[in-house]
């Protein structure tokens, strides 16, 4: 009788059984055939479809895997479980552990942007600083020499700074034409003289008070009475035939008259140009 010892499909005889064994031995062959295979298909538990290419590709590329980046084969991984590989497109979520190397628009710059953009500031201001999405960046920034101008009133707390700064009773010189001062004991004085025609009501206070009068028959509230037949109130009185209540000379009224840019004598008037 031609019986093969094997436990798997590999040690099958294909010549076996022999055209003299006994028709009886059938039996031991077709047990031999179903022992060796499920021995060596021991988990196939379902309907395996796929073709015969299929199974051999799949058995193919399996066996080419490599850790190294080779096109066109499957990836398995080294001894230390790395492997290496082109460019990976997918979408990635967790975290990255280890070191990480690459280029633009690989893991180790997935977080900014691939090229960095500069942002410029123009006008009455320079400035510019290069952002490239992973950090913040700060812009020093310039500002032109009169590009610009600001009311007194556009600047915080200048109004109240420059209030008080002359202090009450300081005489200024040389002020400007037009200056105004709301500080009412501030006195300040302008570099050129003023006419009396400017000085409000001032003429007109003075008119017939500080005339000259020579020869007159009668002078009134004279500064000069030459020659006059009656000085009354004059200031001088030469020559005059009466002379009554005539003052001191440069006197009006028995006040002083007086152009002193300082002094502050209670019968004095003083007159600053």
């Amino acid at each position: 009788m031609a019986l093969e010892s094997t436990t798997y499909i590999s040690g099958l005889v294909v010549t076996n059984p022999t055209s003299s064994d006994n028709i009886s031995d059938g039996d031991n062959h077709i047990r031999l055939l179903k022992s060796t295979i499920k021995a060596t298909f021991p988990n196939i538990a379902g309907v395996v479809t796929g073709t015969s290419t299929q199974i051999n590709d799949a058995v193919s590329l399996s066996n080419s895997a490599t850790h190294s980046s080779t096109n066109n084969t499957l990836v398995r991984r080294d001894g230390s479980g790395n492997f290496s590989a082109g460019t990976i497109t997918a979408a990635l979520t967790g975290n990255v552990t280890g070191n990480v190397s690459g280029s633009a628009g690989t893991a180790s710059t997935a977080g900014r942007w691939t090229t960095a953009r500069t942002i410029s500031l123009t006008g009455d201001v320079s400035g510019s600083a290069s952002i490239r999405g992973d950090a913040n960046a700060n812009i020093s920034v310039t500002i032109a020499d009169d590009s610009h101008n600001h009311t007194i009133t556009n600047v915080d707390g200048l109004t109240a700074a420059l209030s008080g700064k002359v202090d009450n009773g300081q005489v200024l010189t040389n002020v400007p034409s037009g200056a105004v001062f709301t500080d009412t004991n501030t006195v300040y004085t302008h570099p050129s003289s003023h006419p009396i025609s400017l000085i409000s009501g001032l003429q007109a206070a003075l008119n017939g008070k500080l005339s000259t009068t020579g020869n007159a028959a009668t002078a009134t509230y004279a500064t000069s009475a030459g020659s006059a037949s009656s000085a009354t109130n004059a200031t001088n009185a030469t020559n005059a035939t009466t002379a009554t209540n005539a003052g001191n000379a440069n006197t009006v009224d028995n006040f002083h008259i007086s152009t002193s840019q300082s002094g502050s004598a209670a019968n004095t008037i003083y007159f600053r140009t």
